[in-house]
């Protein structure tokens, strides 16, 4: 028979190892909270050439929370221009597929969003000449190419006016917005 010793001894031995435990190990660390409010959003690519002239535009929802993870959504931009100028005829066809990510920093007391367009370009351009009587292809190529260019956001002017990069690139000209609103 089992004495009312031994069976308090055997319940109190599993409580002595829970009291001896460390209150300092108690895990992974919350993060810490950067805002008051998270943002919700749009990152934005206008994209443009002028020979040949072409004007696309396209976006990807971006949200923000009160710990500044920053999370986007995936986009595509397709492009398609035939011009010519008498003498030689440029055809562009081609899609940016946008995967973006980004991070949350302070930069002097202002809040800033980093952000890696992660964008990946697919096209084709062929070129030709005019020869007097027709249009000669001199060139027909497939252009892969990708985006990585390391942006920094203002949040205060992505929720005021948008805070907008200006970017010229071998494929055209890019201006890159980020606008912003607070969700309450």
């Amino acid at each position: 028979m089992i004495t009312k010793k031994i069976i308090l001894s055997l319940l109190t031995i599993p409580l002595l190892f829970i009291l001896s435990c460390s209150e300092d190990d108690q895990g992974p660390a919350e993060p810490s909270q950067v805002f008051t409010n998270a943002y919700s959003g749009f990152l934005k690519l206008d994209f443009t050439n002028q020979f040949p002239a072409f004007t696309e535009t396209t976006q990807v929802d971006v949200m923000i929370d009160v710990y500044g993870k920053v999370t986007f959504g995936t986009g595509t931009l397709t492009y398609n221009a035939d011009d010519n100028n008498g003498q030689s005829r440029i055809v562009r066809n081609g899609t940016i597929q946008l995967n973006p990510t980004g991070y949350y920093f302070d930069n002097n007391g202002e809040d800033y969003i980093g952000v890696d367009e992660n964008a990946t370009i697919n096209e084709n351009m062929i070129v030709y000449y005019w020869d007097g009587s027709q249009w000669v292809e001199a060139i027909n190529e497939n252009i892969t190419n990708t985006w990585h260019g390391g942006y920094a956001f203002s949040i205060d002017d992505a929720v005021i006016n948008g805070s907008i990069i200006q970017v010229v690139t071998a494929q055209g000209s890019a201006a890159w917005g980020l606008y912003l609103v607070v969700i309450p």
